[in-house]
């Protein structure tokens, strides 16, 4: 397969700091060649300077853009708190059909170790390779009951943050139509927009990662609950699937500031994010203490 990892993320102007620090835990313990593709939802020339500022130590790489206004993201619902950049993921056999395989991931993870201990898994047979969210039974509850009754992947419900996608495979599938297919048929019960499609369509066909390759530190508690027998996880990535920590108190919080605070973001982040979290500090820290000293 070569010595080069392709790596895909979709963001747009507001979380672009959160890929440059993606990409940057990636090159700090990757010794590969990295083929960044960032789906371009909105990021304005500045801030691409900036990411190529933040970057600029690493040789092993080269970021690209590619702008999604010729797919007309707009055609897609607005679901909840979920960008339309979401969407972007379902064009990825089109966008590299000259590649064989590429790595999806969401912007709000880091790396831990070589991302090519999960970059170069065997696929086997399968078009795409996940982890599950067996231990969080909502979601493919939510899928089977009133989503897509006819669901029989139980809790084979995988997390789409990091999936390893087979192009070739994506191709044959006509993934690219059946995702816009789904998404415009089942629009109004989506629950996890893009996540719930993907789970449809690979119901019981695809490859099961470990859960160290998508690391989910805010649920390890059900994990241990679901699989007695997993004590610790050594993570390769950990996603940060519920707190983020550039905005909570977050479990493996301080992975992520370890590298965000080498990044040139960090300033501005410290300073959009710090009023806010102060701010929750003191409604929902200090008024209960003071209200609970006042009546001891």
């Amino acid at each position: 397969m070569g010595n080069t990892i392709h790596i895909v993320c979709a963001t747009d102007e507001n979380y672009a700091p959160f890929a440059s620090i993606m990409m940057k835990s990636v090159l700090r313990h990757t010794r590969s060649f990295v083929n960044f593709y960032i789906l371009d939802g909105g990021i304005v020339t500045r801030t691409k300077k900036l990411i190529a500022k933040d970057l600029r130590s690493y040789r092993n790489k080269c970021v690209h853009y590619v702008d999604m206004k010729r797919f007309d993201l707009s055609r897609f619902p607005n679901i909840r708190h979920y960008s339309l950049n979401t969407f972007s993921r379902y064009f990825i056999p089109e966008l590299f059909s000259d590649l064989k395989r590429v790595l999806y991931m969401d912007v709000d993870i880091i790396a831990k170790k070589d991302i090519a201990e999960l970059y170069y898994q065997n696929m086997e047979k399968y078009p795409i390779a996940a982890v599950l969210e067996d231990f969080y039974e909502g979601n493919y509850k939510t899928l089977k009951t009133r989503i897509w009754p006819s669901y029989e992947g139980k809790d084979q419900y995988f997390n789409a943050g990091i999936i390893l996608f087979d192009i070739p495979k994506l191709r044959n599938l006509e993934f690219t139509k059946k995702t816009i297919q789904l998404t415009t048929q089942l629009y109004h019960k989506l629950s996890c927009p893009d996540q719930d499609v993907l789970n449809i369509l690979f119901e019981n066909n695809f490859k099961v990662l470990d859960y160290r390759f998508n690391y989910m530190p805010d649920h390890f508690h059900l994990l241990k609950r679901k699989h007695p027998e997993i004590h610790t996880v050594d993570p390769v990535v950990i996603h940060y699937t519920a707190q983020k920590p550039w905005k909570d108190i977050s479990l493996a919080s301080g992975d992520f500031n370890e590298v965000a605070c080498r990044s040139v973001f960090w300033k501005s982040l410290q300073k959009q994010y710090h009023t806010k979290f102060i701010a929750k500090f003191f409604l929902f820290g200090y008024i209960p203490l003071f209200h609970w000293r006042k009546h001891k």
